[in-house]
Formats: C-alpha cells, sequence, structure tokens
C-alpha cells in the first residue's frame, strides 16, 4: 500500500464526501480520518466534526491543483448566482 498525505482538512462528513467526490472523479484515491465517534448526532464543537482528506503521496501534487480547481470553481459559480 502507497503513502498517503492529508491534502485539507474540513468541518463535517458532507462537506469531506463533496470533496472526495470530486478528487474522485479526477482519478485520485482517498481516504478520511476524524476523530468524530459513529453517531445519529453530528458533533461540530471544538474541531469534533474535523475531516483530514488524505490522498496517497505520489498524487499530491496533482490533488492540490485538483482542490484549488474546486475552490475557485465554487466561487465563481457563486459570483454567478449572485449576479443573477
Amino acid at each position: 500500500m502507497s503513502d498517503w498525505e492529508v491534502l485539507t482538512t474540513v468541518i463535517g462528513e458532507p462537506q469531506a464526501q463533496l470533496v472526495a467526490s470530486f478528487l474522485r472523479a479526477e482519478g485520485i484515491p482517498v481516504q478520511f480520518r476524524t476523530h468524530v465517534p459513529p453517531s445519529v448526532y453530528p458533533f461540530t464543537v471544538n474541531g469534533l466534526a474535523e475531516v483530514r482528506i488524505l490522498v496517497p503521496t505520489a498524487d499530491l501534487d496533482r490533488a492540490r491543483d485538483a482542490l484549488a480547481a474546486f475552490e475557485t470553481g465554487a466561487e465563481h459559480d457563486s459570483g454567478e448566482r449572485a449576479d443573477l
């Protein structure tokens, strides 16, 4: 198995799944690391909802570029919607 590196940290499983879906669509494998215990009720205080998104070390640069494009696109889309 290859080495994994932290690409970014997000708050909450939904946000992590969104970023992971985008990265997987780009062909980049993803793993999560979190300290959140399984629960029906999500925790969002004191960093308990933090989810680290990891990618293989070999894909780290490509994942950074993809994440930057994802974030830029999200900001760009928000601006367009505000103008409508």
